[in-house]
């Protein structure tokens, strides 16, 4: 059950991050909030460094 909490939370995480990301004109605050939001995801053990990092490259590549 845990498990499947997690693999949910992780999913959630994952597609609000992507959601930020592929807006049009996306803005860097709210890149910033969605990433410290992944980061409290890892801190928790939500999410794992390799998961963070993969997103948080993709988010700040839509900054530029």
């Amino acid at each position: 059950m845990a498990q499947q909490l997690q693999q949910g939370l992780q999913g959630g995480a994952a597609q609000a991050a992507g959601a930020a990301a592929q807006a049009v004109g996306v803005r860097p605050d709210e890149v910033m909030a969605t990433i410290e939001k992944l980061a409290e995801l890892k801190t928790k053990g939500i999410l794992t460094a390799e998961e963070f990092d993969a997103k948080k490259a993709e988010l700040l590549k839509k900054l530029i």
